[in-house]
């Protein structure tokens, strides 16, 4: 019951603060112990779930770096983007930690380095000829659940 309320509460604070709240709500309630999550708890999933889509993202990045003939821009943007994934799981990797000691300051740090991490593939994505369509959707994708995750931060800090 805590966790409905929570969610409800995330809920109406999401539709005023984050333009995508079904993106939100489904991320979070992808995970089945959402529906009995406390506040903190809800905190440690949407981190988890960002963290396991810039962990499949990265690995995304070095399948398609293994392909054969890529295109020169394309392969620079791949490589800008794999550095930034690989820093990106270990800045949520930080803010996991800072989360479970309670440590919000931290936990506000770590995501916003991981956001600026997607923010510089998107950049990259978008600036250079060689451009990746699911790579910018996950991108994309990645930034949504990192921003969630510093909104369930920004609520629990005291």
């Amino acid at each position: 019951m805590p966790g409905r309320i929570f969610l409800l509460f995330l809920s109406v604070v999401v539709t005023v603060v984050i333009a995508d709240k079904a993106f939100c709500i489904s991320s979070l309630t992808s995970r089945p112990e959402a529906d009995t999550a406390t506040a903190p708890k809800l905190g440690v999933i949407a981190l988890s779930v960002a963290s396991t889509n810039a962990s499949d993202t990265s690995l995304y990045i070095k399948s398609k770096l293994k392909q054969r003939n890529l295109e020169p821009a394309l392969e620079d943007t791949l490589d800008d983007c794999s550095k930034n994934y690989l820093d990106a799981v270990a800045q949520l990797d930080d803010s996991l930690a800072a989360l479970l000691a309670n440590a919000y300051i931290d936990v506000d740090i770590w995501l916003n380095t991981a956001i600026s991490d997607g923010e510089a593939c998107e950049d990259a994505l978008s600036e250079r000829a060689g451009n990746d369509a699911e790579l910018a959707r996950r991108n994309t994708n990645f930034l949504k659940l990192c921003k969630d995750a510093l909104l369930i931060n920004t609520i629990l800090t005291p």
